[in-house]
């Protein structure tokens, strides 16, 4: 998922651009120039970004950022930081108050940061976006806002999607992918051929597993469970429908035994390995691994179909990922980091930095959904499944303690447990699971 690119260092660019005088003074409008003092002093805006799996999508950040700079007489100071790095550097800037001007967050960030009071309202940076670009898609708008108004601008969306291998879905008689969990099954188990060392399900669970941690949701959701809340108080994990779901796990790995060994192990590379190898059939993940497999192994490439989740007894339901910049209230150019919010945005440029990187990052603005690349039949599913999005919290409202559960891998752990104790019930999980959630809601 987005913590997907191990291994890459900060990078720290620095765009310092000459240009003509612009004019002095202020605007209160996102878009409009106010980079220049009195004095004719420059300004410098700091912008943290997440560096991007695609070099191009990098580089065209770098550029546009350089032509902010020389369009409005500013200096523009951009560092490029793998995901892994970023909350180390939030955690010192916010305590010496020397945030960045423009930063990128998860929307499990906007919402821990929302909640000790650190983030700027971007009402007004949505509305200007919004008036020159048309809509931004309200499934995503809804993850970053808090008593009625938004900390943060969406900027690209990551869906999990199945992956399954065409090829042998058909030697196994499937003129299709499965639309549902109960086909899901039922086709891992036919493709699963131990002898060849093939299996069905591509699902893991290891320590930290992040992509587990999307999945489950998707899963339990489907089965009209939850992992949360419904007001965001009263937690409701102990449930006949989670225990349902629960089940259905457990049986993929432990009766039809569909799943690789060493998925209990796996990390979030896991399920991209065994896709990659040949070792697993069907895997759930973002648009990654087809940009990898399109790039390194034409043939597989051919031979790989990408469907939507399939269905639960409540209907689908999937995991969103909201990809947002937002401003500090330290930052020290809050009307300028507007500006530059808006100028991402700009639909001309931000087409063309979305399919850069298509299909890993979808767009957010709603009349580019309609774009061919998206139209793509292995790219459609990517930009479908941003309808069906639900947030951390589901059925409540995303909140902090939900990101909280997320990021203490609470629910990997439990089913990891679940699938190793063989005296380990789905019914005891499941009541753990309540009993631990709950102590992270009573904090």
């Amino acid at each position: 998922m987005k913590k997907w690119i191990a291994g890459v260092t900060t990078l720290a660019i620095i765009a310092a651009i000459s240009a003509g005088c612009a004019n002095a003074g202020s605007s209160s409008n996102p878009g409009e120039s106010d980079s220049t003092e009195p004095s004719g002093e420059r300004k410098t805006l700091t912008f943290w970004m997440k560096k991007q799996l695609f070099e191009d999508q990098n580089n065209l950040i770098q550029e546009r950022a350089k032509q902010f700079g020389e369009e409005n007489n500013v200096d523009v100071n951009i560092e490029l930081i793998a995901y892994e790095d970023f909350y180390p550097k939030w955690s010192a800037a916010i305590e010496s108050k020397t945030t960045p001007d423009v930063s990128y967050f998860g929307y499990q960030e906007v919402g821990q940061f929302y909640e000790q009071g650190v983030l700027e309202n971007v009402n007004d940076v949505i509305q200007t976006i919004e008036q020159a670009n048309g809509g931004i898609q309200d499934n995503v708008k809804k993850a970053i806002a808090f008593e009625g108004n938004y900390y943060a601008v969406p900027f690209w969306t990551e869906s999990q999607v199945l992956y399954y291998r065409k090829d042998m879905l058909e030697a196994a008689g499937f003129d299709a992918p499965p639309k549902t969990w109960d086909e899901f099954r039922t086709m891992a188990k036919a493709l699963t051929d131990p002898g060849k060392g093939v299996y069905g399900a591509g699902l893991g669970y290891g320590k930290g597993n992040s992509d587990a941690e999307f999945l489950t949701r998707g899963i339990i959701w489907s089965y009209g469970g939850s992992v949360d809340t419904k007001d965001g108080k009263t937690v409701i994990v102990n449930s006949p429908e989670t225990v349902e779901a629960a089940k259905f796990i457990r049986d993929l790995f432990l009766t039809d035994k569909s799943t690789p060994p060493s998925a209990l192990g796996w990390d979030d590379s896991g399920n991209n390995k065994a896709y990659l190898s040949g070792q697993a059939a069907m895997i759930f993940n973002v648009g990654s691994v087809l940009a990898t497999i399109k790039n390194d192994n034409p043939d597989l490439y051919e031979k790989t179909g990408v469907a939507p989740y399939p269905a639960g007894p409540k209907g689908t339901f999937v995991p969103g990922i909201s990809n947002n910049l937002g401003i500090f209230k330290d930052s020290k150019n809050k009307e300028l980091a507007k500006q530059f919010i808006a100028y991402m945005l700009q639909t001309d440029w931000y087409k063309t930095w979305i399919e850069k990187g298509a299909p890993l990052t979808g767009p957010v603005l709603t009349g580019l959904k309609n774009e061919p690349v998206w139209q793509d039949e292995k790219n459609k599913a990517f930009v479908d499944s941003v309808e069906g999005f639900n947030f951390l919290g589901y059925p409540g409202e995303y909140n902090p303690k939900a990101g909280e559960v997320f990021n203490l891998r609470i629910v990997n752990d439990t089913f990891q447990k679940l699938l190793l104790e063989p005296n380990y019930t789905p019914e005891t999980a499941i009541q753990d699971l309540q009993a631990k959630i709950e102590e992270v809601y009573k904090k």
